[in-house]
C-alpha cells in the first residue's frame, strides 16, 4: 500500500516500548499511530481475530489494556494470511483498517493512559 503515513523513529520507538515488544523495533513500524495523525480519526489497537464469518469477513476485537473496546469487520481478502486467534497491531482510520501487524504474542498492555 502506497497510502500509509510515515512515521517518525521516534514514533515508533515509543510505540514499539509502550507496547513491550521489541521485535516491532526492526521490523515494519508502519502500523504505528503518528502523533499528527491522531486528530484526523486513526487510532492504534492490539486486536485478536474472533472468527472469520463463511471465509469471508473477519471480526476482529480491538482491546486497549487488554479489554475489549470496539469490534471491528473486515473482508478476508484484505489479509495475505489470517486465522482464528491471530494477534494484530491494527490502525483503524475512520471505522476502517489502515494497516496491520502480525504480533508473536499478546502485549501485557497497550501503554495507552
Amino acid at each position: 500500500m502506497t497510502d500509509q503515513p510515515k512515521l517518525s523513529r521516534r514514533t515508533a520507538l515509543r510505540t514499539a516500548g509502550a507496547l513491550g515488544i521489541a521485535s516491532i523495533v526492526g521490523s515494519s513500524a508502519a502500523s504505528a499511530r503518528s502523533e499528527s495523525a491522531s486528530s484526523e480519526g486513526v487510532d492504534q489497537y492490539v486486536g485478536v481475530v474472533d472468527r472469520i464469518v463463511d471465509g469471508r469477513h473477519v471480526v476482529i476485537l480491538l482491546e486497549e489494556d487488554n479489554r475489549v473496546v470496539d469490534q471491528l469487520v473486515v473482508g478476508v481478502d484484505e489479509f495475505e494470511e489470517i486465522d482464528e486467534r491471530d494477534i494484530l497491531l491494527v490502525v483503524v482510520e475512520d471505522g476502517r483498517l489502515r494497516s496491520y501487524q502480525h504480533l508473536p504474542e499478546k502485549p501485557e498492555s497497550t501503554g495507552r493512559p
